[in-house]
């Protein structure tokens, strides 16, 4: 979150000599069909998924300046943006402030933030001691939390657009939790762009495998 002065400085010095709206587009560009894929699994509606879509870019670009301070006190040219650009860092995180956002323009709903808050409810965590205490200490042996790799390939091969109606087994949240699996995001990634405990990205991932997979043989 942008300071008072932060907020001064973009208002006085940086909307005027710097075309954000260019620069944004530059570096959001290759991100944008993620983005609308993101969009779609929370939907599951491709009409829905384009009004969350243009909203959530018109929020970042409104708010790009403000990330942009965030991780470089004062920008004074546009070349010294391209060059925050370059670092790799930047781009991860850049990339996962645009899908928070989508979260975020998604919840706003009512009803949808109700159902969603619900599904982290005392018989959610409950769920996820007794299906994870099997495995619990193959899982404390990877540092990262990592996916294993044999369930990224079948998050990736369930998205393709052949599979894509075996969504409609699946909530918003389980479709989510699938699609940044496969965009290659680790458990504790995942948990912070969605705002959610790791535990229930684990039990969430372990429920909707096992849905998908009792009825895609084809894809073990």
């Amino acid at each position: 979150m942008a300071t008072t002065d932060n907020a001064i400085y973009i208002d006085s010095v940086i909307e005027k000599t710097i075309n954000w709206n260019s620069i944004f587009v530059t570096h959001s560009k290759k991100y944008w069909d993620p983005m609308f894929r993101f969009c779609l699994s929370l939907t599951n509606n491709k009409i829905n998924a384009e009004d969350i879509h243009q909203t959530a870019l018109f929020k970042a670009l409104k708010a790009f300046a403000k990330f942009v301070l965030k991780y470089n006190g004062e920008i004074l040219s546009e070349h010294e943006i391209n060059e925050l650009f370059l670092k790799p860092e930047t781009q991860y995180h850049f990339k996962n402030w645009l899908y928070r956002i989508i979260k975020n323009t998604y919840l706003d709903e009512l009803e949808i933030q109700k159902r969603w808050n619900f599904d982290t409810s005392e018989n959610t965590l409950e769920n996820l001691s007794n299906e994870t205490s099997s495995h619990s200490s193959q899982e404390s042996s990877q540092q990262n939390f990592d996916l294993k790799k044999e369930e990224k390939i079948f998050y990736q091969l369930a998205l393709d657009d052949h599979w894509k109606k075996r969504f409609t087994q699946l909530n918003d949240r389980q479709r989510s939790i699938i699609f940044l699996a496969a965009e290659d995001y680790s458990y504790k990634e995942i948990s912070a762009i969605l705002e959610i405990p790791m535990g229930t990205v684990m039990s969430t991932l372990s429920r909707a495998l096992q849905k998908l997979k009792s009825n895609s043989s084809n894809l073990e």
